[in-house]
């Protein structure tokens, strides 16, 4: 599968405004920007990234892929509503993620690409073009520091 019939299928599974009721309070989440990378790991993984009180990125490895998910929200979100949707988030996407990896498994042979960029607020842009230079180079996309 060539990069170019990776993009039909992201955003045909991603292209979309979820909402979640957090208590009471609806939360509208938009799905703003994937990219796929390799990983030197097989493992299955997830973290979260905040890039802004709004924007935040799911990042989900699996099968030798970390698949970077860019999410805004309608409203700033505090570290107790981000483990209830992290848990949702996870549910609801996990069937999604496993068909774009398997797809990108059998036939993608590139390092790191963007695969949505709808409508990135400009720090979560920078965030993935960040990132996608990173895998690209062979770098950890994690920010290293040293003990003092």
């Amino acid at each position: 599968m060539r990069l170019n019939e990776l993009y039909p299928l992201a955003r045909r599974e991603f292209a979309e405004d979820l909402i979640f009721e957090l208590g009471e309070t609806p939360v509208t989440l938009s799905i703003k920007g994937l990219l796929i990378a390799r990983s030197p790991s097989e493992g299955y993984n997830f973290s979260f990234f905040e890039v802004t009180g709004n924007d935040f990125v799911l990042a989900v490895q699996m099968k030798g892929f970390v698949l970077y998910i860019g999410i805004e929200s309608d409203e700033e979100l505090d570290e107790e509503e981000f483990l209830e949707l992290g848990r949702a988030l996870l549910e609801y996407l996990t069937p999604k993620i496993a068909t774009l990896i398997t797809e990108a498994e059998r036939k993608y042979s590139g390092k790191a690409d963007i695969l949505l960029d709808d409508g990135m607020s400009p720090e979560l842009k920078e965030f993935f073009f960040s990132l996608l230079a990173k895998h690209r180079a062979g770098k950890s996309p994690y920010e290293q520091t040293e003990m003092a």
